[in-house]
């Protein structure tokens, strides 16, 4: 009888643990049949001579920035490329990071600049049309040119800085645009596929600009430019609005207005502002038209600035994922672009990938020097935008399965392969069980790729689907995408920086004396003696600074359970005779708590942490020194 009654009681605990185990798991419904918006793409501006910086690069630093930035292979994959119409304006800001736009097609009324039989074809707009050649190879087929401001001598001041186009030249300047189209497919090859006449209609700014009101935006498009596109027979579609903040107010007047809103493609929008909106806001009038919503242009900016180096962090990727999931979910975006995905343009926070340079913001315009930073939010964009392409559509996900975890899904409609993002914005993993109705194609894995604090774009093991089901935790802090296995794409080129968390246990290689363990429920690395040591390959130090506003300054800190103590040395390249550029000391303790030490590092340009090297943590003391949890960087603060 005792038996029986131990048996009972243990098959109620395993029931009770089974119960709590199976409560904690949810399930995501993702519906294939329910199907919502095409995608478009994800991209980015090469707009004022941006593409120039990385024009000017040394091989193969060169190639490699194109290729993580367009290629799919190698990089994000981009798949919009967002330029400038030239208006001719120079450098009237004084700002050394500012170049102007671009050559003018049209510098006299009349006389554009390819009826010049001396016209030097290979000088014009050279950095714009290079930066659009590049990204053709590497698979981009839309291009979207955006107008600041038309040429000085249409406009009410003589300028291109502020001001309004004349009223006389609105038929001048339709025909110049669709000039533009037909000239850069004549003479370069570049197919403009989208055309918006204005940028930011709503400010008067310190360069190219300016200004319109709806209703003339409305009259515009009515009566000047879609007459004219299509007497012209110009294919390139048109997208009306990019108001600076996100709504739709510009483009109301012609989405109303029975004849306009014919030739309006696309109704487009700026980012900025949403937090002062406090949400996402819907474009109720764009979809009761049935129009494309694309959001063509996003960086960080007021208090997000890129001199904070937890904006660089994954605190920055999962704030930038958020907003993407979001506008896909509520205004229904088919496009989402940054503002540049790479330049040299300074720490304003406008970059996914920052070029390195020398000079002073002050007083002297920086050099490219061939170093670079890649940021968090790079990976957390290229979640989406690797895998996302052209032509997919968005289905029915549940977007909120459990608190802290957004999803979205997307299927491509011609091959059946299928995409689901999952991001899970709390601290702790979440288990999630995901149920795939009406899956286009018999699927028997999906593939995960996940950023995370210490992950960039990580290709993980496959996971099995049963039944329409697969199950995953969802690291915290994370964002994963997964595609069905017959859309597996590479790892990306393996690649560290000093913005991600250099977890212990998640090295690259280790002494044999030393033992993953858990211990008080974290992941460590346990065992440390004399001598051991810790490697992580590739780590990119660039110019060595964590933060825009401190040049040149790194610190990185160590989370550690004291026991005999001991010293942590950063060692570059070799663990024995590499460059020492820092060290940390860890003081005994009798009774072990975690706690963080920390050291500057040597970030000198002739043999300190600069550009790229193997990273090494070395252990030195007597005894059972440590145990050790992760290491992070940050800017000395």
């Amino acid at each position: 009888m005792r038996g029986i009654l131990v048996f009972l009681s243990l098959l109620v605990v395993f029931w009770v643990n089974f119960s709590s185990a199976r409560s904690e798991e949810v399930t995501c419904l993702v519906d294939f049949d329910v199907t919502h918006q095409r995608i478009d793409g994800f991209g980015g501006s090469i707009a004022f001579h941006k593409a120039g910086s990385v024009m000017r690069l040394p091989e193969p630093v060169r190639s490699q920035i194109l290729d993580l930035v367009f290629s799919r292979e190698r990089g994000i994959g981009l798949s919009i490329v967002r330029v400038v119409v030239g208006d001719g304006g120079s450098n009237e800001w004084g700002d050394p990071h500012y170049d102007g736009p671009a050559e003018t097609i049209e510098p006299q009324p009349g006389k554009f600049v390819w009826d010049d039989p001396n016209w030097d074809e290979d000088s014009f707009d050279r950095y714009q049309i290079w930066g659009m050649r590049e990204a053709k190879k590497r698979g981009v087929e839309t291009f979207l040119a955006t107008v600041w401001s038309p040429p000085a001598w249409m406009k009410t001041n003589n300028s291109v800085i502020g001001g309004k186009l004349k009223r006389e030249r609105y038929q001048d300047f339709a025909e110049y645009l669709a000039s533009y189209v037909q000239g850069y497919r004549e003479h370069f090859g570049i197919e403009i596929t989208h055309v918006s006449p204005a940028n930011e209609p709503n400010l008067e700014t310190r360069y190219s600009s300016c200004l319109w009101t709806p209703w003339e935006l409305n009259e515009f498009v009515r009566d000047y430019l879609g007459p004219t596109f299509r007497k012209r027979n110009v294919q390139a579609k048109i997208a009306l609005g990019e108001d600076s903040s996100f709504r739709e107010d510009y483009v109301v007047a012609a989405l109303l207005d029975e004849k306009t809103v014919e030739y309006v493609d696309v109704v487009a929008a700026h980012a900025y502002g949403i937090e002062r909106q406090r949400g996402v806001p819907d474009f109720p009038i764009s979809k009761s038209k049935g129009k494309v919503v694309w959001q063509t242009e996003h960086m960080n900016g007021e208090r997000y600035m890129q001199n904070s180096y937890r904006y660089n962090t994954i605190d920055d990727a999962i704030r930038h994922a958020l907003l993407i999931a979001d506008m896909l979910t509520i205004p229904n975006v088919s496009a989402y672009l940054w503002w540049w995905p790479v330049s040299n343009s300074g720490a304003d926070g406008s970059n996914l990938i920052r070029l390195c340079n020398e000079g002073n913001r002050q007083s002297e315009r920086p050099t490219e020097n061939g170093l670079f930073r890649v940021f968090k939010r790079f990976y957390a964009f290229g979640n989406y935008s690797r895998f996302v392409r052209p032509g997919y559509v968005r289905v029915r996900a549940e977007k909120h399965p459990v608190d802290g975890v957004t999803v979205t899904a997307f299927k491509d409609p011609r091959s059946g392969s299928f995409v689901v993002v999952a991001i899970n914005d709390k601290p702790s993993s979440r288990r999630v069980a995901f149920e795939l109705r009406n899956v286009p194609k018999e699927v028997e894995a999906v593939v995960p790729y996940r950023t995370s604090a210490s992950e960039n774009l990580k290709r993980l093991p496959d996971v099995p689907v049963v039944g329409g089901l697969f199950t995953v935790e969802l690291r915290g802090r994370s964002v994963t995408t997964f595609v069905s296995k017959d859309a597996e794409l590479p790892p990306l080129p393996d690649m560290k920086d000093v913005f991600s968390t250099f977890e212990a246990e998640e090295n690259d290689g280790m002494s044999e004396t030393l033992r993953v363990a858990v211990v008080e429920g974290r992941t460590v690395v346990t065992n440390v003696s004399d001598g051991a040591f810790l490697r992580y390959r590739n780590v990119n130090f660039a110019d060595g600074t964590a933060s825009g506003d401190k040049p040149h300054v790194l610190s990185m800190s160590a989370v550690v359970r004291p026991k005999s103590g001991g010293v942590v040395e950063v060692r570059l390249d070799d663990p024995r005779t590499g460059k020492l550029v820092g060290t940390m000391k860890i003081e005994p303790s009798s009774s072990p708590v975690w706690k963080e030490v920390s050291t500057l590092i040597d970030t000198n340009r002739v043999d300190g942490a600069w550009g790229f090297h193997d990273l090494y943590l070395v252990f030195k003391g007597e005894g059972d020194m440590f145990d050790v949890d992760r290491f992070e960087f940050g800017d000395g603060r």
